[in-house]
């Protein structure tokens, strides 16, 4: 048994946490999904893809995964695992009301 014992098999890879500034694109059918995310301790946007049943622009993601260098789309975030929560800043609020998800308010 090494250092990392039997809990070494269900290591989550990598983990990446942040504000979805942009939901490029988002399937009803199957939850896949392409964000831009602003992540903790990364200068530029990050793009990440997965899974999730409904996400928008403004809402707080982890995702745990590993990062891929796909040919044609570049350097990305591929999730194995996806979890939401409802935006805290307000930045994060103003992105989120401005995302459509509610009828009525924003454009």
């Amino acid at each position: 048994m090494g250092a990392k014992g039997p809990a070494h098999h269900h290591d989550p890879g990598e983990v990446l946490s942040g504000l979805v500034e942009r939901v490029t694109f988002h399937s009803s059918e199957s939850g896949f999904c392409v964000l831009r995310v602003k992540a903790r301790g990364h200068r530029d946007l990050e793009t990440v893809v997965g899974h999730a049943a409904m996400i928008s622009a403004g809402e707080w993601v982890t995702a745990a995964g590993e990062w891929v260098n796909d040919r044609t789309h570049g350097q990305q975030f591929r999730a194995r695992f996806l979890k939401t929560a409802a935006p805290a800043s307000v930045d994060g609020i103003e992105k989120y009301l401005g995302s459509g998800m509610i009828r009525g308010i924003g454009p």
